[in-house]
């Protein structure tokens, strides 16, 4: 049987699964003390670990919202859970159980989730876009996943755009920043046919569109999948996107798909698929 172990290690939650045979069988969820120790965060996901895991279980990946060194195992920038900073949790993991460790960048297993259980089964070159309350994006070229020199491909939410960067206007922080209200407020208005909050989610699209641009410019990828907060939205923001995607500027038209992730616990699909997919 394959059977694998994600964990997916958020801001205010530990959330963790195991997969057999690509389905998910078991889902445990614990919350984050992040006034806890190293050590005490660190035995929670242990705890979390082992109401999952049973004998059959042949490796365990670890996605995190950090920059990762996953060739010797270290957590770097983990902003919500300052603790874990320079944490070589791999070595930590590997000392508790049996099963090999792997550990990756959420946005990456993301990607991997898409690749392996979603929207991007059977597609060489794509992109995971996560937009939520910041943007970045998980890359795989010819099959494999794409992680940078200094593991810091696909932060794409850092590039300068207009006054800031694309994270202050393709993430959540874009309604608030810019309007006012969360993207969930609009969203309810939008529902209700308000003429304020569907132009609002015009203006965010366009902004997206904007960045989906350069990622085609760059990666000239098959497929884009949006994932994420907002992309829960994404029926409200699609006509900006296109719109803004019109000025592209090749002759023949543009082939690269974009989807909407439709997969719930997309991190812990994709952690598992750390142990499916080589990397560059």
């Amino acid at each position: 049987m394959n059977s694998y172990i994600g964990i997916d290690l958020g801001g205010t939650s530990i959330k963790g699964g195991r997969i057999e045979n690509g389905i998910l069988v078991q889902k445990e969820e614990y919350p984050v003390n992040r006034q806890g120790t190293q050590q005490s965060v660190f035995d929670d996901i242990c705890a979390l670990i082992t109401r999952l895991i049973t004998p059959d279980v042949l490796g365990i990946g670890f996605a995190a919202p950090a920059v990762i060194d996953f060739e010797n195992g270290i957590i770097y920038g983990l902003s919500n859970i300052p603790q874990f900073n320079g944490f070589a949790i791999q070595k930590a993991l590997e000392a508790r159980f049996t099963a090999e460790i792997k550990i990756q960048n959420d946005a990456n297993c993301f990607v991997l989730g898409e690749k392996h259980f979603g929207q991007a089964k059977g597609v060489s070159n794509v992109v995971g876009l996560i937009t939520g309350t910041g943007v970045g994006a998980g890359i795989v070229i010819g099959g494999k996943l794409h992680n940078g020199e200094n593991f810091g491909a696909g932060e794409l939410g850092m590039i300068p755009y207009l006054d800031s960067c694309y994270e202050d206007y393709c993430s959540g922080q874009f309604f608030t920043r810019i309007h006012n209200k969360s993207g969930e407020e609009f969203a309810l208005l939008a529902g209700q046919n308000d003429d304020q909050a569907k132009l609002a989610f015009f203006e965010y699209g366009q902004h997206l569109g904007s960045l989906l641009n350069l990622i085609c410019y760059v990666l000239d990828p098959q497929m884009v999948v949006i994932g994420g907060s907002v992309s829960k939205s994404f029926p409200l923001y699609e006509k900006g996107l296109l719109d803004a995607m019109k000025i592209f500027y090749f002759d023949h038209p543009v082939k690269m798909k974009i989807v909407a992730s439709t997969i719930a616990d997309v991190a812990i699909y994709g952690a598992v698929g750390l142990f499916l997919n080589p990397t560059e």
